[in-house]
């Protein structure tokens, strides 16, 4: 089921359950008035009968009989007895013996003044009135024909009314939740229509206010991120092949150039110490870029207290046996304590940014590179200072681009892979 048919079901649900009870709560209050109405119809006529048989001398059984044979607001299948207090039937309308009772019945009339019971489907009370002489009971019984009619059409009026509103809210259920999934379907139409070829494609975002908005937000600076991440790896793609495609074409050259014609041996080992070179140009070249493919990976893993002072001690160790004409000066303040000194990172990453940097400086110094370090707040601050071309300012916003070497350094060995 889809998240238009949950809404619209949920929708239907929670409000059919409202309309459900309310309706519940109308027919049944109704029920109870009308029998409390009723009631008090039985009980005005349960009155009026026996007041006139005892408070009025000129009224005797026989004559009330007569009266009520035409009396036309007497209830439906109206039935009354009275009783005296030696449980003789003193006036009654009840030739059939309808209203079933005992002298238990009568007793206890007698002792709570008033009882309401239902038999055979019609309401019943029993009243006791207390004359100057004696204490009566009167029975009466009927059926209320009206008010159980109403209740039956306000019963069907109910269903009809609930069936056809569950009807009514389907269709609008459906509506309103295409009408708030719209934005939705707007947004997965959008995410459609964008692939490879049109990663600078956004989605609409609107007044950037409601939930929606905000994911088209997010789902359009995730895009940004995945095009800046093609965009590099097309880049990175392009320049290692260009990268790589030189030393592969020095080596088949030099092969090609020593195969041409029969060469003394002293030719042949300066070719060879010439591929050699090749080579090793090639295999570091590698190394660097399967560091910088692997990288981002390498740094989620990996990680351990790392003493960055010794870190940097092995790589000057290098870095002496490397450029042996290179002069190095350390400056290291005194307050520097083991706990800023040690840091949590990729030792092999760290170590391979600190080689990078110092080659660096030295492939482009003159004879001096300064390094220090320092505490600045809570941080380790890492200085290194070289006396040699520096970087053009119009080249810095890119020094960190893979394969970019800026324009004054065109005569000086390198492939721009160390500072990425």
């Amino acid at each position: 089921m889809n998240i238009k048919s949950r809404l619209t079901l949920r929708f239907l649900i929670t409000v059919s359950i409202i309309w459900l009870v309310a309706s519940l709560a109308i027919y049944l209050s109704t029920a109870q008035f009308r029998k409390e109405e009723f009631y008090e119809r039985l009980h005005a006529r349960a009155t009026a009968i026996s007041r006139l048989l005892i408070e009025v001398d000129e009224v005797d059984a026989e004559l009330l009989r007569k009266i009520e044979s035409i009396n036309v607001l007497k209830l439906p299948q109206e039935k009354i007895s009275v009783f005296d207090y030696q449980n003789s039937e003193l006036f009654s309308t009840d030739t059939t013996n309808f209203i079933h009772f005992d002298l238990e019945d009568l007793d206890r009339i007698r002792l709570i003044k008033y009882l309401e019971w239902t038999q055979n489907g019609h309401e019943a009370i029993g009243i006791l009135f207390e004359g100057t002489f004696d204490r009566y009971v009167t029975i009466a019984s009927a059926y209320d024909v009206f008010g159980w009619r109403k209740l039956d059409n306000l019963r069907n009026i109910l269903v009809i009314v609930f069936l056809l509103m569950a009807f009514i809210l389907w269709i609008a259920g459906r509506y309103y939740a295409s009408k708030a999934l719209q934005p939705v379907k707007n947004i997965v139409d959008q995410v459609k229509k964008i692939g490879v070829t049109n990663l600078n494609e956004r989605l609409d975002e609107g007044t950037k206010q409601d939930e929606l908005e905000q994911l088209s937000i997010t789902f359009n600076e995730m895009l940004t991120r995945l095009q800046k991440a093609f965009e590099s790896q097309r880049s990175f793609i392009s320049h290692a092949s260009h990268e790589l495609r030189t030393p592969l074409t020095s080596l088949l050259s030099q092969i090609d150039v020593a195969l041409l014609k029969q060469r003394d041996q002293a030719t042949y080992e300066s070719t060879l110490i010439s591929l050699k070179e090749d080579v090793k140009e090639l295999s570091a070249l590698n190394d660097k870029l399967l560091i910088l493919a692997k990288g981002q990976d390498l740094m989620a893993s990996e990680r351990q207290k790392v003493r960055i002072d010794n870190l940097l001690w092995q790589v000057l160790a290098d870095m002496r046996m490397t450029y042996p004409d290179v002069s190095f000066k350390t400056n290291i303040d005194k307050d520097l304590d083991d706990e800023l000194l040690t840091i949590i990172g990729n030792e092999s990453l760290l170590k391979s940014a600190l080689n990078n940097l110092l080659d660096n400086a030295c492939k482009y110094c003159k004879n001096k590179v300064v390094i220090s370090m320092m505490r600045k707040g809570t941080y380790l601050l890492f200085r290194l200072k070289d006396d040699g071309i520096g970087i053009p300012e119009a080249d810095l916003p890119h020094v960190c681009q893979p394969f970019f070497r800026a324009g004054n350094v065109a005569t000086i060995s390198g492939h721009g892979i160390g500072l990425s």
